[in-house]
């Protein structure tokens, strides 16, 4: 009985032995490849979205007039320490004026900073909200043309719109340090959908009823600022 045990174990390890040689003997099977997904996708300049979009030039032209309103302001205090300085450097200046003079710059360099420190702080705000408030616009526009195209996939890049611009050394070197950009050196026609995108910003915000913000909201039209006291046309100024 042992013998035939013993007979039997052989035969078993024999015949695997010889199952794993007909295995390793084989060639590796090549893995087979996923089966292929067809997606659509698209691609959106959002500088050339941008240039065209009515509601960000605006908003451009809102925050270019609330600088130029404050540049206004402090041109009558610039000139005046201007002024201030050169009596100061004058021969015939006594040290009873110096030291006056001397007060009224520390004065008016008090008030300056904190105008510029004020509208600086304002401005950024305007163009952060501003910023968010745009990008929702356009990702809401991307996502209704693509759901409404059956793109499954749109990717927004900054490039520039006209050719010469396009091959400006300045941004050929940009785009080649840039780290971790995804610059398209080549779109099938019907690819880029910025035009598209564009035009449904355009008619969506000519078409709505109330397109003008609250006052206060990016977008709003920015009222002019009171003079500050004791600025030229304040009350109690100076005359």
């Amino acid at each position: 009985m042992k013998r035939t045990f013993g007979i039997l174990a052989g035969l078993a390890v024999l015949g695997a032995a010889v199952y794993l040689g007909r295995i390793w003997a084989q060639p590796p099977q090549p893995a087979q490849p996923p089966a292929h997904v067809q997606t659509r996708s698209g691609l959106v300049n959002m500088v050339q979205i941008l240039k065209n979009y009515k509601k960000f030039q605006r908003i451009e032209e809102e925050i270019r007039a609330k600088s130029l309103a404050l540049e206004n302001w402090l041109k009558p205090l610039r000139d005046k320490a201007i002024a201030l300085k050169g009596e100061y450097g004058s021969e015939k200046v006594t040290a009873q004026r110096k030291e006056e003079i001397e007060h009224e710059m520390r004065k008016l360099q008090l008030e300056m900073q904190e105008k510029e420190d004020q509208a600086k702080k304002e401005l950024v705000k305007i163009n952060g909200d501003a910023a968010v408030q745009i990008y929702h616009e356009v990702e809401d526009a991307v996502k209704l043309y693509a759901r409404s195209n059956s793109l499954d996939l749109v990717m927004f890049y900054n490039d520039a719109v006209t050719e010469p611009d396009f091959y400006h050394p300045a941004n050929v070197q940009r785009k080649l340090t840039q780290p971790a950009a995804v610059m398209p050196m080549y779109v099938a026609p019907g690819m880029d959908i910025s035009d598209s995108v564009c035009s449904m910003l355009n008619q969506r915000y000519a078409g709505s009823a109330s397109n003008q913000p609250a006052p206060g909201q990016p977008g709003a039209p920015t009222p002019a600022p009171a003079p500050a006291p004791g600025a030229p046309g304040a009350p109690g100024a100076p005359h």
